[in-house]
């Protein structure tokens, strides 16, 4: 395996819609984080030299500017010189933002052409087309019959930003044709030519009221036929030389019999992280030597399962000050934090001995947050 990058300790900038899986990460790599994001919640906190909250609502997006004036303030209290700045999600609809930065700082992963690219869903499914890689049609243009399509945001993610053709929609959406499947993603680590992939999760979601196809939580392994999975790591392996995308990544897929088609690919860290990571090989420690070195880890296996879950608040809800969280919990609100009705309430983390055991687990936990902040004293299992 290749040395990491960076020294034991060093300070690095962390920026992200939230920031705490991937505070946690880095942490587990050696690095002493400092993040800024729209939660700040206790345990990025804990985790991070200093944590900053962005200026605004989360709906409004992250604010250059205000994006700016937060990494100088950090800058300027790290306990040695950033090796850099790290990123998560919020970044792509508008990646300009990555220029800005890169003008400061290094930026850790991939750079703003990259991420535009890979977004920019007019020349990305061109190149699905070109590489012959299978994928729901898509278009840019509203379908003269929407039934049966879906409008989805540019630069959306998460799945809240996924709703039906049918319904009116501004600008800044493409569509896609509604397919069956089951949501899959290949978890990968890229040099600008090449992947090592680091394993495959299976996904589902958790509707909200005017989000039905909205993440709920991941579970890994998947348990794909091996034929698929192959499939799956030769789109990617050939979008990756395509794009030039460099360090941890993941795609999305719709998986049906022996069919994988792509929905998307994130150039980022992203949610599975908290399943993936560990400590004893962090990922973030193969994001870096990726993307400085352009070096490649050799593959790794995991003998467990595991499973995260995002619990949503049903009604609104205000945390108690002596709610006693569990240590499967993570980002975990501060006291007497107000969470409107749909909002996310916290993380909630599962292993196990099988994947069907972990997702289980996982959405057991998620009912007994529920159950305990509703005041039922049914205790955490």
């Amino acid at each position: 395996m290749p040395r990491p990058s960076h020294r034991s300790g060093a300070s690095v900038l962390i920026a992200a819609v939230s920031a705490r899986s991937l505070a946690a990460a880095a942490s587990r790599a050696g690095l002493t984080p400092l993040t800024v994001d729209f939660f700040a919640d206790r345990d990025t906190q804990k985790i991070a030299a200093k944590s900053l909250t962005f200026d605004g609502p989360m709906k409004a997006g992250i604010a250059q500017d205000d994006l700016l004036d937060k990494l100088v303030r950090l800058a300027d209290a790290a306990p040695s010189p950033p090796i850099g700045f790290l990123y998560g999600s919020g970044f792509e609809t508008n990646p300009d933002m990555l220029e800005a930065i890169a003008r400061r700082w290094p930026v850790l992963g991939n750079a703003a052409e990259t991420v535009a690219t890979v977004k920019d869903p007019a020349r990305f499914f061109e190149t699905l087309d070109a590489l012959d890689i299978p994928h729901p049609k898509t278009q840019m243009t509203r379908p003269s019959s929407p039934e049966g399509w879906l409008a989805k945001r540019i630069g959306g993610a998460g799945g809240s930003h996924v709703g039906p053709a049918t319904a009116a929609h501004s600008d800044g959406v493409y569509y896609q044709r509604q397919v069956e499947g089951v949501p899959a993603s290949l978890l990968f680590v890229a040099n600008g030519r090449e992947i090592t992939p680091l394993g495959f999760s299976a996904q589902w979601s958790a509707p909200g009221d005017r989000s039905p196809w909205r993440y709920g939580g991941a579970v890994r392994p998947a348990d794909l036929p091996e034929a698929v999975e192959g499939r799956m790591m030769e789109a990617v392996a050939s979008l990756v030389a395509a794009f030039g995308v460099v360090g941890l990544g993941s795609a999305d897929f719709l998986v049906a019999s022996d069919t994988a088609r792509l929905l998307e690919i994130n150039p980022r860290p992203g949610a599975t992280l908290d399943i993936f990571d560990d400590a004893d090989s962090p990922l973030i420690s193969f994001h870096l030597d990726a993307v400085t070195r352009r070096k490649l880890p050799s593959l790794r296996g995991m003998s467990d399962a595991a499973a995260s879950a995002v619990v949503f608040a049903t009604r609104g809800v205000t945390v108690p000050a002596a709610f006693a969280w569990p240590e499967w919990a993570s980002d975990i609100p501060k006291p007497g934090e107000h969470i409107a009705k749909d909002g996310p309430i916290c993380t909630v983390v599962a292993r196990e001995r099988t994947k069907d055991q972990a997702r289980q687990l996982a959405e057991t936990r998620v009912r007994d947050i529920m159950a305990a902040l509703s005041g039922v004293q049914e205790g955490f299992k």
